[in-house]
């Protein structure tokens, strides 16, 4: 049986992960580097090499990529048309050098057939041009708007792109009251182009950006900027932080005064759900967009809630979504070829005429840019009952990116 994955404080029982799967012994999971190996029924398994942020401020994001894949994967029985799936975990630490290193090694060393996960933005910039290289098809689940500008067989985002969620959300704003406002964000490459296509769509309507404020990725003591902002008494924040940095954002927000007098509005890994247990009722009145929420009403997306509770008691947030879909590209892709993953640009055509009813709506690839087409919600987050839950408020249907 192959080695355990041990990556210090994401370090998680094969029990928690794999659940039935690991007890039938179909769900493997590696951490040696060792070439590809050929299972007893003489066919090589599809590996896939989950390189992802699974420490630091991130650590949340990287987990709940890594669970909603395995869900799902569990549901099939850790099988892809007869071939066993594994996978090699990988940190990135948030670190473009880290991440193309253990890029490498996953092709070079591990041999994997796919790369996924990649939620920081600064890493999949660095490893974009690696995977193009070396030809490994590689899923992104960062959001920065430049590699819409990406044309390659070999690059996909199963995600969302900056472009797509904020820009919409600029003229909603404006169309419903907020006439100008505050906007600060993590002090990052996505923080940056967040804010940039959320101004396009929000200056273009008649909105005013009245300053920017970014603090640091990984902030502690938001009070400075808190300060800033109320000094300077906006109608409304417009704000981009996830993870560990949007649960005290949000926290030291409302111990400032600012939650009842200053409206918060932003992107969806404000207060999604990988966050909701650390800001409980400090988030209640946000405005926010997604591709995804658990409150969607469908029944796709009533079984994947009920699923992901079931395994890992706790309600599955939009990056959840992201390892879930992912999976299930690359097992109706691989599917349609019978497993055969041998010829990669038959793979590549494979995945990007993948389509289906998810649990975010309906997802289908733009052919061009390899982004996916999906809905793109308003949600607002309220209170029910004794939980704090995101409703959807308004719906923009089958959005895709201009690029």
């Amino acid at each position: 049986m192959p080695k355990q994955i041990n990556r210090g404080a994401m370090n998680v029982s094969r029990r928690a992960l794999m659940g039935g799967a690991a007890a039938s012994g179909v769900g493997l999971l590696f951490d040696a580097v060792r070439p590809a190996v050929v299972s007893a029924q003489g066919v090589a398994p599809i590996r896939i090499g989950m390189l992802n942020s699974y420490s630091k401020v991130f650590a949340f994001l990287g987990d709940s990529v890594f669970k909603g894949m395995s869900l799902y994967f569990d549901q099939n029985n850790w099988q892809i048309a007869g071939r066993k799936i594994e996978l090699i975990k990988e940190d990135d630490e948030i670190s473009p050098q880290t991440g193309l290193d253990k890029a490498r090694k996953l092709v070079d060393s591990d041999k994997v057939d796919f790369i996924f996960g990649l939620v920081a933005s600064n890493v999949a910039l660095a490893i974009v041009p690696f995977a193009q290289q070396s030809k490994t098809i590689t899923f992104i689940n960062a959001g920065v708007t430049s590699l819409n500008q990406v044309r390659s067989p070999y690059i996909f985002r199963t995600a969302f792109s900056a472009q797509q969620l904020s820009t919409p959300m600029g003229g909603w704003l404006y169309n419903n009251g907020i006439k100008s406002l505050v906007a600060t964000a993590s002090d990052y490459a996505a923080g940056h182009d967040v804010i940039n296509e959320f101004k396009k769509g929000y200056i273009k309507a008649g909105g005013k950006i009245i300053q920017e404020i970014y603090p640091p990725l990984g902030t502690n003591d938001y009070s400075p900027y808190l300060t800033q902002i109320k000094t300077l008494a906006p109608p409304a924040t417009y704000s981009f932080y996830a993870g560990a940095d949007a649960v005290r954002f949000i926290n030291q927000y409302a111990a400032f005064g600012l939650k009842d007098t200053v409206p918060m509005t932003g992107w969806g890994s404000l207060v999604s759900a990988d966050v909701m247990d650390g800001v409980g009722r400090n988030a209640i009145g946000c405005i926010t967009s997604s591709m995804y929420t658990d409150t969607l009403d469908t029944p796709e997306n009533k079984a994947f809630v009920q699923a992901y509770s079931g395994k890992f008691n706790a309600l599955p947030s939009q990056y959840s979504s992201f390892g879930y879909t992912g999976a299930r590209v690359l097992h109706d892709a691989i599917g349609k070829l019978n497993g055969d993953t041998s010829d990669k640009l038959k793979v590549s055509q494979a995945i990007a005429e993948t389509k289906f009813q998810d649990p975010r709506g309906p997802f289908a690839f733009d052919p061009v840019t390899h982004n996916p087409i999906q809905n793109v919600y308003v949600l607002k987050t309220v209170a029910a009952g004794d939980k704090v839950v995101n409703q959807v408020v308004y719906t923009a249907a089958n959005i895709r990116d201009p690029a």
